[in-house]
């Protein structure tokens, strides 16, 4: 992610082009040669599916004879029998594998499983020699998820954009690689090593990346102190402490720093490093930054563990004008990493425009999958509103959750940062262009627009209209699930649970939210990439819940003729109306009668101001239908326990719930309604500003897995007992850099002897149970009820786990006063554990998963259990 102006300074982001990406750090190393791979595919695969390798049914890739005759089972191959060859690497060290099609016939797949049905695997694995006594090395895999070098599990940079690197240091010998690559059709990946010792002979372990996130400066200030460089650990020791220096050669412009970063650094570990800046004079001159120029600023990373010279790197911090130029703002989300977001003011001032509210509507729009919110081509494909901000949030990458999890988050503190900030609003302007957070316009593109009906139908209240461009509905329909290798042998049942586990982004069901909502669905007519179809089932689901086909209700815009992306697919005539037609207007007025609907209280906020807080039963559909009478509601509840008024709206005079009249409304939240578990027909109101969620599950503590990730993320890995040597910190910093690449996080890994009671305002990922991380020992009393563990074994629910192979995940709260959360992994093979955790989205994990010698190639079907903890942190058999 770059600043404004080091968009398009990524020479290396197209895969396969270049031997590395480090036109931005000083001191390359030697290549290391990998000429020549064993490869053996194709295999079949599904999207997002986790275990289910083929290969592991036959002792997995490290126990099965390398490069001879030996053949596997495949689904995809002419005879059903895949075997090993050998390919040449390039002078680039690319691998290109293609399969003809006497030897896999796609055609014939693809004509009736779909695109998907072109999806495969397979592994490649190559040597190489080192000569030295020790070699420290920098080493990336781009165009694959995940390899080994030796035994060592590392992340690889599966989009090729360049940051994601690892390193290790070598004894004198022979080593391996290990890549497990995905392909449709045909695959390619490429591996360097490269030899740094020379490079740590005078420099320091410090490496920045050419991965940085700065403000940008909007007329002579600059919109955010927020600086943030990732820096790869060359070292072997840990970084505790970074200082920063900074410089600029600007005439009559200094530059100083206010906040050094807090990060600190494992070896091999990958992360941002964020700090706060300033300039002098704090308004520049246009002398010194006119318009469409750039201040140019180094900073140096110092450390004090090992010495070294350290390694500069300059970043250009462009000059921008606020009436006409879209410009980048910082600012810290929601576990305090520091990410990014474009803003473009409106034409005209909001204190004018709407006297009454004396603020802005904003337009906040979500870019696709691979698309950078900083491009050019995205932010001016929308052009300037006449009455609304323009707000881009980046997902927290150009690829990112699909703006599900992290990235869903991302979007609502974003515009929180904004409104409360108002970053590059010039002082002088400010009470004329303050933005309202209650009154967007939706809007996005492909992966964006799929974003677009996620937040727009699981935030409604707040929606003047919704207008998605070529956006699919969910991963389960974009890209078809039914060739998962795991699902013949798994379980109905634990297939439910697990497809019930990311169900919540499934925007269909969250379309009775959308009635009443003026909205657009924008589609070409021959768009292969989203097909039309997942625009046209969402206007059918809002026109049938209407009950009215009028396009004052639902309309689509689909343009013969044209793809997935053209020239006005976000901003013709035809949107640009719709935006205009609905911006200068009011939060539309509610139908008489509504549905609020949700999955899963954590990510849904209110419809008519009535936000649903506990589910009776954890991740089934809840439901209030509403009917009113005037100002008199009638609520009639499905599967809630609490809900309440957010009061984004005007209450009702009176409320009627499930034939209890409870006269008027007893205030705004935290003030809410609590149903009886003796009697569900009784509520009472409850008012203890939120104390109940520090012993019962709510939206702050509610699964699946993924939401341990909504938090600042410490991981603490096991020190104590069973001999498992260095293994911990490696899995902890593998998933460290898992988490950086996909989302940006920036993860501090300590060892379970360093914890400090301060930790508990974070979510802890504690690797190792009671017998290996003392951490976990300390919280076993925490546990949720019906847990426990005995060594390296686990009993759930009455049922012991104790196999060979076997690995547990699980989440609970661990701390009552923060409502923090921490997840153990352990189990007898540690890396199985590893496989569970959620590292992209459409993951399916829930509250917790034990997996089984067969998970490697059973997926799901090697699950020997899985489930949900319910409201009170306990095991309960009819979630599990």
């Amino acid at each position: 992610i770059m600043s404004t102006t080091m968009r398009g300074a990524l020479g290396c982001v197209s895969l396969f082009t270049s031997i590395l990406c480090l036109n931005s750090v000083r001191g390359q190393g030697v290549n290391i040669p990998l000429p020549k791979w064993d490869v053996l595919s194709p295999f079949p695969s599904a999207s997002r599916e986790q275990g289910a390798d083929p290969l592991e049914a036959f002792g997995g890739i490290t126990g099965i004879p390398r490069g001879d005759n030996s053949v596997y089972p495949s689904d995809l191959v002419f005879g059903g029998m895949a075997g090993w060859q050998t390919i040449a690497a390039d002078n680039a060290n690319n691998v290109n594998i293609q399969y003809n099609s006497s030897y896999v016939n796609w055609d014939l797949i693809e004509g009736w499983a779909g695109e998907a049905g072109a999806y495969f695997q397979g592994w490649g694995l190559s040597d190489f020699t080192t000569n030295e006594t020790v070699t420290h090395v920098m080493v990336t895999c781009r165009g694959v998820t995940v390899f080994w070098l030796d035994d060592v599990i590392m992340r690889g940079d599966t989009y090729g954009v360049g940051y994601m690197f690892s390193s290790a240091a070598l004894n004198a010998g022979v080593h391996n690689i290990r890549a497990r690559f995905l392909g449709e059709e045909g695959a390619g990946f490429q591996c360097i090593v490269q030899n740094m010792n020379e490079v740590l002979q005078s420099s320091s372990p410090l490496l920045p990346m050419n991965d940085v996130i700065v403000s940008d400066i909007v007329d002579g200030v600059l919109a955010s102190p927020w600086v943030s460089i990732s820096v790869l650990n060359l070292g072997t020791v840990a970084i505790p402490t970074i200082t920063i220096a900074a410089s600029t050669s600007a005439p009559g412009v200094s530059v100083y720093i206010l906040a050094q970063p807090t990060q600190t650094l494992a070896p091999s570990q990958i992360a941002p490093v964020s700090f706060q800046i300033t300039f002098t004079p704090t308004t520049l001159p246009p002398s010194a930054c006119p318009m469409g120029k750039t201040i140019p600023v180094t900073f140096s990373f110092l450390q004090d563990v090992v010495k070294g010279h350290p390694f500069n790197t300059t970043v250009n911090f462009a000059c921008l004008n606020f009436t006409s130029n879209a410009y980048a703002f910082t600012f810290q989300d929601f576990d305090n990493s520091v990410q990014y977001a474009m803003a473009r003011a409106p034409i005209y001032p909001c204190d004018k425009t709407f006297p009454q509210q004396e603020s802005c509507p904003v337009l906040l729009t979500l870019h696709g999958a691979g698309v950078e919110a900083s491009s050019g081509a995205w932010t001016y494909a929308y052009q300037q509103q006449n009455y609304s901000w323009i707000l881009y949030p980046t997902n927290r990458r150009n690829y990112g959750w699909d703006w599900q999890g992290p990235g869903f988050f991302n979007v609502w503190n974003a515009l929180d940062s904004f409104v409360t900030l108002m970053q590059g609003v010039p002082t002088s302007l400010a009470a004329s262009y303050a933005p309202d957070p209650l009154r967007l316009l939706y809007a996005g593109h492909s992966m964006g627009g799929h974003g677009c009906w996620t937040v727009s139908s699981h935030y409604p209240d707040r929606a003047l209209a919704v207008a998605p461009a070529a956006g699919w509905i969910s991963m389960e329909t974009y890209q078809p699930l039914f060739l998962r290798v795991g699902d013949s042998w798994a379980d109905p049942f634990v297939r439910q649970i697990l497809f019930g586990s990311v169900s919540d982004w499934s925007a269909d069901f969250y379309t009775p939210n959308m009635v009443g909502i003026p909205l657009l669905a924008r589609m070409g007519g021959d768009d292969t990439n989203v097909p039309p179809f997942h625009l046209k089932r969402m206007v059918r689901l809002v026109q049938e819940l209407s009950h009215n086909t009028s396009q004052q209700v639902a309309q689509i815009s689909e343009i013969a003729g044209q793809g997935h992306w053209f020239n006005g697919v976000v901003d013709d005539s035809i949107m640009q109306g719709f935006f205009n037609d609905h911006v200068l207007g009011s939060v539309p007025d509610l139908p008489t009668t509504f549905v609020v609907t949700t999955l899963n209280p954590a990510t849904s906020e209110s419809r008519g101001g009535i936000q649903i807080l506990q589910q009776v039963i954890p991740h089934r559909a809840s439901r209030i239908k509403v009917t009113r009478n005037g100002a008199n509601w009638s609520l009639k509840t499905e599967n809630v326990r609490r809900f309440g008024f957010n009061c984004i709206r005007s209450s009702p005079s009176s409320i009627t719930v499930d034939g209890q009249s409870l006269g008027s409304v007893s205030g705004c939240l935290p003030v809410h309604y609590l149903r009886s578990d003796s009697n569900p027909k009784t509520w009472r109101v409850v008012n203890d500003n939120g104390a109940w969620q520090t012993t019962e599950r709510g939206p702050l503590t509610y699964g699946p897995m993924e939401r341990f990730l909504i938090a600042n993320i410490i991981i603490l890995y096991g020190t104590q007992g069973d001999g498992r040597g260095a293994l911990p910190l490696q899995i902890a910093t593998y998933l460290s850099n898992v988490l950086y690449f996909q989302e940006r996080y920036a993860v501090n890994i300590v060892a379970d002897t360093d914890f400090y009671p301060s930790m508990f305002e974070s979510n802890m990922l504690l690797i190792g149970g009671p017998s290996s991380n003392y951490v976990s020992q300390k919280l076993a009393n925490m546990f949720p009820k019906g847990l426990s563990f005995e060594g390296t074994n686990v009993t759930i629910g009455g049922s012991t786990f104790s196999d060979p192979g076997t690995g547990v995940l699980f989440q609970f709260q661990c701390s009552q006063q923060s409502m923090s959360l921490c997840a153990v992994m352990e189990s007898i093979c540690l890396m199985k554990a590893v496989s569970l955790f959620p590292v992209s989205s459409t993951m399916m994990v829930p509250d917790f998963a034990v997996a089984g010698p067969a998970w490697g190639y059973a997926g799901a079907g090697g699950l020997l259990a899985v489930g949900h903890w319910n409201n009170f942190w306990e095991y309960d058999e009819s979630l599990a």
